[in-house]
């Protein structure tokens, strides 16, 4: 008598058709072959967002673009500042906040916003409270563009409550601030050209720098980063009045940082070293 596995334990091994034979390996073959394809193909780019326009004063096409974590502001699709290449604007308020970490109310302009990176390094260099950070801004859509946009690069910056932005000149600027400022930071190569501040290659105007020196307290520094020859700008800066110093620095905070930008520190007069008790 012979015995059979209950039907629940059996297992029933059945070939398929030669149709679903033949189907099924030519499915096996167009994957194998799609395969392939993907593997010719580039690596995967993530998108280039513009995330806001508007039109500068000059009267190019300003844009805020975003990609893959960076930012960057472009004129007429020409990109002049990115939060990659932000070394430069670090350094340009290192070096002109450093002689203010004592001062108890330092007063500071700043020639617009940018990406918000020089006056993120002045706020972290001046914690003072009683500390003015005042930002002359040409463009009207900037400030609302770093609260919707550029949160995320300086957390709570635009909050702060020593910090004052406001839509005008450099100029105008000057012109309601009687009692001078401790520093004035001006970013010339990355921003636009700014009418009767810098020319067409970002190289500040003389007439400016005397309003400048003016504008500025005994002792208080103007600091720049510009695409200028050294000597003749130096001369110039001494011509205004200026004691002058500059000092070469990497563009880029990352990367291979080839690529150099020198920062000017021009001095009104000199500072008097403090009496000692």
């Amino acid at each position: 008598m012979v015995r059979h596995a209950p039907l629940s334990n059996r297992i029933v091994l059945s070939r398929p058709c030669g149709s679903v034979v033949s189907n099924f390996g030519s499915a096996e073959l167009i994957w194998i072959e799609f395969s392939a394809f993907l593997a010719t193909l580039p690596p995967f780019v993530k998108p280039t967002i513009t995330l806001a326009e508007t039109t500068a004063p000059n009267g190019a096409n300003l844009a805020l673009i975003e990609h893959d974590g960076d930012y960057y502001l472009q004129a007429d699709g020409v990109q002049f500042q990115s939060s990659f290449a932000h070394n430069a604007a670090v350094e340009l308020s290192r070096m002109g906040c450093a002689p203010l970490r004592s001062a108890r109310q330092p007063h500071l302009l700043f020639a617009g916003l940018g990406l918000g990176f020089t006056l993120a390094a002045a706020r972290e260099a001046l914690p003072q409270k009683r500390a003015v950070f005042q930002v002359a801004e040409t463009i009207e859509a900037m400030p609302s563009w770093h609260r919707k946009f550029l949160g995320g690069l300086h957390p709570g910056q635009v909050d702060d409550p020593r910090l004052g932005v406001h839509t005008q000149s450099l100029q105008a600027a000057f012109r309601k601030q009687n009692e001078g400022f401790h520093a004035i930071l001006l970013d010339a190569e990355g921003s636009l050209p700014i009418e009767g501040v810098t020319d067409t290659k970002g190289v500040p105007h003389s007439s400016f720098l005397h309003r400048a020196h003016s504008a500025l307290k005994e002792g208080a520094l103007l600091a720049i980063v510009c695409l200028a020859d050294h000597k003749s700008f130096e001369r110039k800066l001494r011509q205004v009045g200026f004691d002058v110093t500059s000092e070469i620095v990497p563009t880029s905070h990352k990367g291979k940082q080839k690529q150099r930008s020198t920062i000017w520190l021009a001095r009104k007069g000199s500072y008097q070293p403090r009496e000692s008790n």
